[in-house]
């Protein structure tokens, strides 16, 4: 199968799971800062987070490894999960069935487990269980994007971009939507290329130099408002913002980013460009962000310099 040719059995991000030392540092910044719903401990004993009607978007087991270690697609059905694994065994890929009790921990009616050539494990599901329990929006009440744009997105450390790439979009029926290559200050080199596997500008992108795993995982919010208040939110909370709110030329998403308690980073974003594939062409950008995503100064540090100006 050539870059050009694009099997759909692949809906989306359907869920991330994390291991991390700090459960309740997580569930301050998930449910306190970005309005989440705490979905309760799963049959395996992680902990689930919700962004919609399912009960588990956002997955958390105690450990130390502070990393992404699955990253969930949900399938177009059974026989969407059969062509995949028809193509992982034609590639020499290692494709396991997961039992009936493995399905239920994650909530859905079927699973299977790939590991893609950065070594995190994908798990191909489909049938995904709804909560029984409302949403609870006191605090994002326009709730997040989701449904057919699945979960959210994350930038994926890939030593080797063309190979993880062609596993993506051979396997998995990604498109590729375009590239950043630039070089900030300091002369640090950027290199990424977004991948998008359903309208949603990307819901994978690869780069290389990555410490863990992932550099950040994006969720949207579907109100500006929501997102303005999200920021405030963190500051209020004294979450870590990394990134001052900022839009990218590629997606157009307007966003922010604050520091994980394990490390990596999590975007908060709002209106992101939808990919048309009929009509979309991709483009090589030499930015990251159009404006902002800077390191935000309190107005405490500018005073410690003796200013007072913005």
């Amino acid at each position: 199968m050539t870059h050009t040719e694009h099997p759909r059995d692949v809906l989306g991000v359907g869920y991330f799971v994390f291991e991390v030392a700090d459960l309740a540092a997580w569930h301050t910044l998930l449910v306190s800062g970005l309005g989440l719903t705490d979905g309760g401990l799963l049959a395996d004993g992680m902990r689930a987070y919700r962004l919609d009607e399912r009960s588990a978007r956002v997955l958390l087991r105690e450990g130390p490894a502070d990393d992404l270690v699955a990253l969930g697609f949900e399938v177009d059905g059974e026989a969407a999960l059969a062509a995949v694994e028809g193509r992982a065994r034609e590639a020499g890929v290692a494709f396991e069935r997961a039992s009936e009790a493995d399905a239920a921990a994650r909530c859905v009616a079927a699973l299977a487990r790939v590991v893609e050539p950065g070594g995190v494990v994908l798990e191909l599901f489909a049938g995904a269980v709804a909560a029984s329990e409302p949403l609870d929006r006191s605090i994002n009440a326009g709730g997040f994007v989701t449904g057919v744009l699945g979960a959210g997105h994350l930038a994926l450390r890939a030593d080797d971009i063309e190979r993880t790439r062609a596993f993506f979009e051979r396997l998995l029926g990604f498109r590729l939507s375009d590239h950043i290559r630039c070089e900030l200050r300091g002369g640090f080199q950027v290199d990424i290329t977004f991948l998008h596997v359903n309208a949603r500008h990307h819901s994978v992108a690869l780069g290389r130099g990555l410490p863990k795993h992932l550099h950040h995982f994006m969720v949207q919010v579907a109100a500006l408002d929501d997102l303005g208040r999200a920021y405030d939110r963190f500051f209020d909370l004294g979450l870590p913002v990394t990134q001052s709110l900022g839009r990218h030329p590629n997606d157009r998403m307007l966003s922010f980013y604050a520091k994980t308690p394990s490390g990596f980073e999590i975007e908060c974003g709002y209106g992101g460009v939808e990919i048309d594939d009929a009509t979309w062409t991709p483009t090589t950008y030499d930015q990251i962000s159009l404006w902002g995503h800077r390191p935000p100064r309190s107005m405490k540090d500018l005073h410690a310099r003796g200013r007072t100006d913005r």
